[in-house]
């Protein structure tokens, strides 16, 4: 079986290094400081609410195409007052659309468009979506709303946030490197869409997760086969289940999703239950690896090799020759690998 060390390795190669977080600490702490500056947004906004995997730590190191890194994504929302009967989706991104326009030089800003739900901006640290959200309404739940449609959803990041972190707390710490596990094997593993992706794979992972298991080759088998169990039946009628929104009753997290693009990502799992099956039933620690690296890729680390290995290579190489006495141990301690 691969040591455990090895996908304590991975684990931290894959989440976000220091200058990443700085990065992003330093973009959103900029952006929150222009919006709440701005002479004609800044009495309408009572707080600016950061959120996301970045904030959830969940978040894994940003891509790398082309040979350049790509910028780390960071999600902002920004509170105001309002009714969703009386104000309009659209105007208020405009308002704030228009706030980030005018700090475009000082922020440094390449790109700025407006999406659905948020204004997607790029800067030379990070990329930002900033999405407004009405204040919290009789049902203690946020508004944010689609400027297409002109719809307001219910939702709540802090709510997401608190809930993962609680299923970290829960599994004593291995919920968040789990989850970096998925969902680096969704990336490495494409499918027919993105989706499912982000905080709907934190969803599928908590009622999945061994809370005792801390080998993390094992967990993510066993978090595999746990959730092809419990979606056999979906899969078998070519459905999208319903996810339950932890933060919101009665919302579902897969709406957007696609009975295609589900079952695509339902037989991706079961592949890697497969391939993860065969990796913890080898003893050959490079054949193991090998089908790791068919679930992360080539950034799972490979067998260290050890000390006495490369001796005895050292040795069968040598073109010295040596007579039959043992040598005496060196008083010098063997560095550890």
């Amino acid at each position: 079986m691969t040591p455990n060390a090895r996908f304590s390795e991975f684990i931290k190669d894959i989440t976000p290094s220091n200058t990443t977080v700085s990065n992003c600490q330093s973009a959103h702490k900029d952006v929150r400081t222009a919006l709440l500056n701005d002479d004609e947004l800044k009495n309408k906004i009572k707080r600016i609410i950061l959120g996301g995997s970045y904030k959830r730590s969940t978040a894994i190191r940003p891509r790398v195409k082309n040979g350049s890194t790509e910028r780390p994504d960071v999600d902002l929302y920004v509170v105001v007052d309002g009714s969703p009967l009386f104000s309009d989706p659209s105007d208020l991104m405009d308002e704030i659309y228009a706030a980030l326009n005018r700090a475009r030089k000082d922020l440094g800003i390449t790109s700025l468009k407006r999406n659905r739900c948020s204004i997607a901006l790029s800067m030379n640290k990070a990329d930002l979506d900033v999405s407004p959200l009405l204040e919290r309404q009789h049902d203690a739940l946020y508004r944010i709303g689609n400027r297409i449609t002109g719809e307001w959803y219910k939702t709540d990041p802090e709510e997401h946030t608190n809930w993962s972190a609680q299923q970290n707390k829960r599994c004593s710490g291995r919920f968040n490197s789990l989850t970096r596990m998925v969902k680096w094997a969704r990336r490495h593993n494409k499918t027919v869409s993105r989706h499912p992706k982000s905080f709907a794979l934190e969803a599928f992972i908590a009622p999945n997760i061994s809370e005792i298991e801390t080998h993390y080759g094992q967990l993510f088998h066993d978090w595999c086969q746990n959730f092809l169990d419990l979606y056999e039946d979906d899969r078998l009628f070519s459905i999208c289940p319903v996810l339950e929104d932890p933060a919101v009753p009665g919302g579902d997290i897969l709406s957007g999703v696609t009975d295609e693009e589900f079952c695509a990502y339902y037989d991706k799992v079961k592949t890697h239950r497969d391939n993860s099956a065969k990796a913890l039933k080898e003893d050959d620690e490079e054949k193991a690896c090998e089908y790791w690296r068919k679930i992360f890729g080539e950034r799972f680390p490979k067998p260290k090799q050890s000390t006495n290995s490369t001796k005895s290579s050292a040795i069968t190489m040598s073109p010295l020759s040596f007579t039959g006495t043992e040598a005496a141990p060196t008083e010098r301690p063997a560095k550890f690998a």
